[in-house]
């Protein structure tokens, strides 16, 4: 889905026509809500610029562009587009990383087919990872044995957090319980007080 929206939207506005086009439909609806003003904002977005000192005579600065448009599309439309496109393939990269290492967990029953030297090379890049100097969460050849015995209990389709119900019953594979653990535990962000400053600069730039 994320891979789509960035194909299929994002990529998409930065182009001349959907930029033309979003620009004629602000601008029959601002004749509609009757508003006297159609002129761009003036936007100016603050950016931390090195000091760069000009040691030739070819090193000129930029030029200033004078249309308000084309500034506007420059400065703003194509540079807040830039750090969407960018931030979301940040988080692509992120959870392409994550279903590398714990794919194996989310069909459990699929892993009765799947090759041994598969299934021991994902548990031990699972066990790399969480591990912390010398102590380790898991182990990857008891989570390999587990993982073995569980695929031949489980019905196809069945989810982490069903397998993770039915694993607590058992002692046979902590290690599997611990594995499910990780990927079912979701971060806690707290971001209220962000969206409240957010807020209050959106007032303050209205009025």
């Amino acid at each position: 889905m994320l891979e789509k929206t960035k194909a299929y939207f994002f990529e998409t506005c930065r182009t001349e026509e959907k930029f033309v086009s979003f620009l004629t439909d602000s601008e029959e609806l601002a004749t509609e809500l009757e508003l006297e003003d159609l002129t761009l904002p003036c936007v100016s977005i603050s950016r931390r610029r090195n000091k760069k000192p000009i040691h030739f005579t070819y090193e000129g600065r930029d030029e200033t562009i004078d249309d308000p448009t084309k500034r506007y599309k420059i400065e703003f439309y194509y540079y807040l587009l830039d750090i969407v496109i960018t931030s979301l393939d940040e988080r692509l990269n992120e959870l392409k990383s994550h279903c590398d290492y714990f794919d194996s967990l989310y069909d459990t029953s699929d892993l009765k087919n799947a090759p041994p030297d598969s299934l021991d090379t994902k548990c031990r890049n699972l066990a790399a990872i969480l591990q912390d100097h010398e102590s380790s969460d898991i182990d990857a050849l008891e989570l390999r044995e587990g993982l073995k015995v569980l695929s031949t209990l489980l019905k196809p389709g069945i989810g982490p957090k069903e397998t993770l119900k039915l694993v607590g019953g058992h002692s046979f594979c902590p290690n599997v319980n611990i594995a499910l653990r990780i990927p079912l535990t979701p971060p806690v962000t707290v971001a209220s007080r962000e969206r409240g400053f957010s807020k209050l600069e959106l007032i303050k730039t209205y009025l």
